[in-house]
């Protein structure tokens, strides 16, 4: 496997989040202070639970980069490499999540 798919996923999640929370005043308050709970509630599960996440909020007058450290296909969970690979991800309760890429969240 290559590490493309999950640069793909990376992305789409990182997206998918950035848009509801733009959306959503209390969904980017509880990115900010609860992440992988914002991630459950918004997905229905949370495919990267086993991941530290920090969520920073830019200021004015202030720019973050983030440059993402090359990951390899052994790091992951194997929940989110079945994402990667097209299939869904069962969450806690028996929730179903199919793939990231098809996602769309209705505004």
């Amino acid at each position: 496997m290559t590490d493309a798919p999950l640069a793909v996923l990376r992305s789409r999640l990182e997206d998918l989040l950035r848009h509801e929370a733009a959306r959503d005043a209390a969904f980017r308050n509880r990115l900010l202070a609860e992440p992988h709970g914002a991630i459950e509630a918004l997905f229905g599960g949370d495919p990267v639970s086993s991941i530290k996440i920090r969520v920073l909020e830019e200021v004015k007058g202030e720019i973050i980069l983030v440059l993402p450290r090359p990951m390899t296909a052994d790091e992951l969970p194997d929940e989110l490499l079945d994402y990667a690979a097209g299939g869904k991800y069962y969450g806690p309760h028996g929730t179903v999540l199919t793939n990231l890429c098809n996602f769309s969240h209705e505004d």
